[in-house]
């Protein structure tokens, strides 16, 4: 006799586990930043699910434990989870903040490693600019427009 029926979306979750596995990102991140030795998940884990979560359903980064109770990542990740909770999640974006680039360019290197990826001729471009306003017409060259001073939006 069946007592209950538990359903729970699978989709690219085991996929995107191997993924992340294959790159050590949870390694990456627990080796440059350490956890409390009290702490029942380590950042790593932490930062693991969330990029799986950005992965299989982006949506704004809120109430991830709904979506660990209703996809199958406690089966995939073997993690509990109300231990995935907002102030959880927080904490681990807390710590690995001061090592973005740290973490990016070890886990960039494995995946160039890993994957077999041929960086001969990659060039990865993170330049950011927005422009918006109005300036007078006769402040400016219609052909070569002269931007004035002012913030990316990063």
């Amino acid at each position: 006799m069946v007592s209950a029926v538990v359903e729970k979306r699978l989709g690219a979750l085991p996929v995107a586990a191997e993924f992340l596995r294959r790159l050590d990102l949870a390694g990456t991140v627990d080796r440059m930043c350490p956890g409390r030795d009290i702490a029942r998940l380590t950042h790593g884990q932490v930062i693991e699910t969330l990029v799986a979560n950005r992965l299989t359903a982006p949506a704004p980064l809120w109430r991830v434990d709904d979506w660990v109770c209703d996809w199958a990542v406690e089966e995939v990740f073997g993690l509990e989870p109300e231990l995935l909770n907002d102030d959880r999640l927080g904490r681990a974006l807390d710590a690995i903040a001061p090592h973005l680039e740290e973490i990016t360019d070890s886990v960039a290197a494995r995946a160039i490693g890993e994957f077999g990826i041929d960086v001969s001729t990659f060039h990865w471009d993170v330049t950011s600019m927005s422009l918006h306003g109005a300036y007078p017409a006769d402040d400016q060259d219609e052909d070569y427009p002269r931007i004035k001073h002012g913030h990316p939006k990063d």
